[in-house]
């Protein structure tokens, strides 16, 4: 898992137990950016919110790599894929470069957008 140096910070000072305000006070942040932090580690499955309430986290990885000096760590890029019907498939294979786009849309009543991204799945485009 790719973190940032931010983030690795924040679940090293989490791995001996300090609290969110002593983690803000060491870094020279603001307490609702570390909650904010902890809460992304959470949705990542980085870190798990104990049962008790009290603010403790426990940490779930043992190894990590550190992303460059980017705040942002380095994630594969979601593409929107759809489910294209096999005859869809198959007109849209025959079809294309001889119809218009609009019009080969139309006979297969989809919108231009999606037969668009259809064609770029299909690797036509």
């Amino acid at each position: 898992m790719m973190l940032t140096k931010k983030e690795s910070y924040i679940v090293e000072m989490l791995r001996v137990n300090m609290t969110r305000k002593e983690i803000a006070q060491k870094l020279g942040i603001s307490i609702y950016e570390v909650g904010g932090i902890v809460t992304r580690l959470v949705e990542r499955s980085v870190i798990q919110r104990s049962e008790t309430g009290k603010g403790a986290c426990k940490v779930l990885l043992d190894t990590y790599d550190i992303a460059g000096d980017n705040e942002v760590p380095i994630e594969p890029k979601k593409g929107i894929t759809l489910v294209i019907p096999d005859g869809y498939e198959d007109y849209i294979r025959g079809h294309y470069g001889i119809i218009p786009r609009r019009e080969l849309a139309r006979r297969l009543n989809l919108d231009k957008v999606t037969l668009n991204l259809m064609i770029i799945q299909l690797g036509l485009a």
